[in-house]
């Protein structure tokens, strides 16, 4: 009666077109089966997670009819069960563990050169070594040239800044697959959370419908010179709304509250200027983001959903490599001060004179305006 092979089949409960239409695995017309299983791991910040999603259209496509499941932590759970390709979400947690060890894999994909994700790629019966990183002798391990110099970048810094590969590049190169087109990563929103955020939005300027630049806020705890200050985000505001008939939306989590409330401190009654913080719903956020036009942020979260989106973004750059981010032909307009030697230090300083006090807002306001004419065109 129930066909095993189907990525459908989840064993604990009847699967989605059971419930919907009353299917039954003989005679079910939603029938998909796979021929390969595929484990993929990557429990690095979200941003990472999602900038990741990018390989799986040349991993189901290097495989026969894969089956894939995704390892990540708690907090990327939500994202990784939104992404196209992705048949099971695995959370990391001991119950998790047990499902890897005995998940029966063809193969396992471990890109990141962490212990964690190198002890649990090893963990793994499958019929090939782990493909990028894992353990042997107690030391992570490359899985081939491609890797091992992903592991010399972290190593040596004089490496890292001298890059000029993004990330998917350097990735695609270890899954054996260099040159090959770099995809967006694709997303599933539901319906009810984009017709919640459109209404969201719209009620906060209300009026003649303008065109719309969100600016995310924050840029995480790491890297505190990823984004502009309070001050800088409210001065190009200003600058953007003096040039062209645009609406602001700040957007972010609930990190951003303090920095938000500064912000909007700063505004005249006649600014249209608005937040729009979403509290720990990656939908949310990623619907908030479909409602504008143009977005502003730093090297982050919201840059890789803005891809996902296909949304025209300016990116500051900083203490972080610029070359990592491919620019999708221009959908990303990347920038950063040309003056300083220290730009991508990966660390964060006490000097008056950084990387962000030199960003000029007049750039990013022109820059803005270019990738609101390409929103025009498209």
């Amino acid at each position: 009666m129930i066909n095993y092979t189907c990525r459908h089949f989840r064993g604990s409960k009847p699967c989605q077109f059971n419930k919907a239409d009353g299917s039954e695995c003989p005679s079910c017309r939603h029938v998909s089966e796979y021929n390969e299983r595929i484990l993929f791991i990557k429990l690095d910040a979200i941003g990472d997670v999602l900038r990741s999603a990018s390989l799986l259209p040349v991993i189901a496509a290097n495989h026969d009819n894969p089956y894939i499941a995704w390892l990540t932590r708690k907090e990327s759970f939500e994202l990784v069960a939104m992404m196209k390709y992705v048949d099971e979400v695995i959370e990391l947690s001991a119950e998790g563990i047990a499902r890897i060890m005995t998940g029966g894999w063809d193969h396992v994909y471990s890109l990141s050169n962490d212990l964690p994700s190198a002890s649990i790629a090893s963990m793994c019966i499958t019929k090939s070594k782990p493909i990028g990183f894992y353990i042997s002798s107690g030391v992570i391990t490359p899985s081939n040239e491609a890797a091992e110099h992903w592991l010399q970048m972290a190593a040596f810094d004089r490496l890292k800044c001298q890059n000029q590969q993004s990330y998917q590049e350097l990735m695609l190169s270890i899954i054996g697959c260099p040159g090959a087109k770099v995809a967006s990563p694709e997303l599933k929103l539901d319906r009810s959370t984009q017709t919640a955020a459109a209404t969201r939005v719209s009620e906060l300027f209300g009026g003649r419908p303008r065109q719309r630049v969100a600016i995310n806020v924050g840029a995480g705890t790491r890297w505190p010179k990823k984004m502009l200050d309070a001050e800088q985000i409210y001065r190009y505001a200003c600058l953007l709304a003096a040039r062209a008939d645009v609406d602001v939306l700040l957007v972010g989590g609930g990190a951003e509250k303090e920095k938000t409330e500064a912000i909007i401190g700063m505004c005249s009654p006649g600014d249209r200027i608005r937040a729009a913080l979403t509290q720990d719903c990656i939908q949310s956020f990623v619907a908030t983001l479909a409602q504008v036009d143009a977005l502003l942020c730093g090297d982050t979260f919201a840059l890789h959903v803005a891809t996902a989106l296909q949304l025209p973004t300016v990116a500051v750059f900083g203490p972080t490599s610029p070359a990592e981010i491919y620019d999708y032909n221009g959908l990303v307009a990347k920038t950063w001060p040309r003056e300083l030697e220290c730009l991508v230090c990966y660390g964060d300083c006490s000097k008056r004179v950084n990387c962000m006090t030199l960003t000029d807002l007049a750039s990013l306001v022109d820059l803005t305006i270019q990738q609101l004419r390409r929103t025009s065109a498209r």
